[in-house]
């Protein structure tokens, strides 16, 4: 079962995909990833806070996705990179890379305290017409994530430490 990586990222001031020039390094990182880890990369923004974009793809593993960080090629994105944005977190998730709609052109990342899968999957269960559920894979950490269509959290019976509104990004 493929993993699935979520980072987050904000523009430093000023900065944007609107740029030329940032523009072409986010397209050059989506073929770059792709092609190592042959699963396709996506990015959202977050209305709310537009200056942040998220990544969203796949790896076979947390190994593989490790490699691809010590890589030459990743090492030569992150050094252009950083002039442009900093690095707001990322985490591994035992989600499915597979099973999140490949077409969603919005949806919600809500984020759960620690040991709190099941009573997440219970709240959710019915609640949206569809949601991938899973914990992140870092040792000694148990938060759990639901990513899921687009909409309101309100009747959960369970309230989550994040909530991220996303919109996909077409480069």
């Amino acid at each position: 079962m493929p993993i699935t990586e979520f980072a987050s990222l904000q523009f430093r001031a000023s900065r944007s995909l609107i740029e030329p020039d940032i523009l072409a390094l986010f397209q050059k990182l989506s073929a770059w990833q792709s092609e190592c880890s042959g699963y396709p990369l996506f990015f959202f923004t977050n209305p709310k806070v537009p200056s942040e974009i998220h990544l969203i793809t796949g790896w076979e593993s947390v190994e593989a996705h490790e490699a691809w960080i010590a890589g030459e090629r990743n090492q030569e994105l992150l050094r252009v990179f950083l002039p442009f944005i900093n690095i707001l977190g990322m985490v591994h998730l035992d989600i499915d890379f597979e099973r999140i709609p490949k077409d969603a052109e919005s949806m919600t990342c809500l984020k759960f305290g620690e040991g709190v899968e099941g009573e997440a999957a219970r709240a959710t269960t019915g609640h949206f017409r569809w949601a991938e559920i899973g914990q992140n894979l870092q040792d000694g950490c148990h938060e759990v994530y639901i990513f899921t269509q687009q909409g309101s959290t309100a009747g959960l019976d369970i309230d989550p430490t994040m909530h991220i509104e996303l919109q996909r990004v077409h480069l």
